[in-house]
């Protein structure tokens, strides 16, 4: 079972529909389930609540995402363009980085994720390099936006 959120993630959600944060608890769960030790990076931006999984406290170092939009939530693989992705579920246009869209965690294919997610993770660690992960289990605030184009 996935540690508990710190208590300013829970007022963060807040203002989002139940639905939409059940689905983001859920990504969460199923990330820290997988990667107990990961640290959680958290930015309240304008747009979106995101939730970096990191091998430190760097953004450098995350190997996936939780973005919470107010209808969906998608969940993000930073070397997403690198990933092995038969089933072509990963989506995006930029250079480095994928998501795929969660509306219903219920319709989500978490076997397939979890090899996708199990990827990501070990081209982070490859590219940490020989120092391997510095902390350990951290959950903490890096950003705050003040102005919100979503849910405040």
């Amino acid at each position: 079972m996935a540690r508990a959120p710190i208590p300013d993630l829970i007022q963060f959600f807040i203002p989002f529909d139940p639905k939409v944060q059940e689905t983001a608890l859920s990504l969460r769960a199923f990330v820290l389930d997988n990667f107990p030790e990961t640290n959680e990076l958290i930015y309240e931006k304008s747009n979106a609540l995101a939730i970096g999984y990191s091998l430190s406290d760097k953004t450098k170092d995350m190997f996936c995402h939780v973005a919470v939009y107010t209808k969906h939530v998608n969940i993000g693989f930073d070397w997403g363009t690198a990933l092995d992705d038969p089933e072509r579920l990963l989506k995006g246009t930029g250079n480095r980085i994928r998501h795929i869209t969660v509306t219903d965690y219920n319709a989500f294919p978490e076997t397939y994720v979890k090899k996708i997610l199990e990827q990501a993770h070990e081209i982070a660690m490859e590219n940490l390099g020989d120092n391997g992960q510095s902390v350990i289990g951290l959950s903490v605030v890096k950003s705050v936006s003040e102005k919100k184009k979503r849910p405040s």
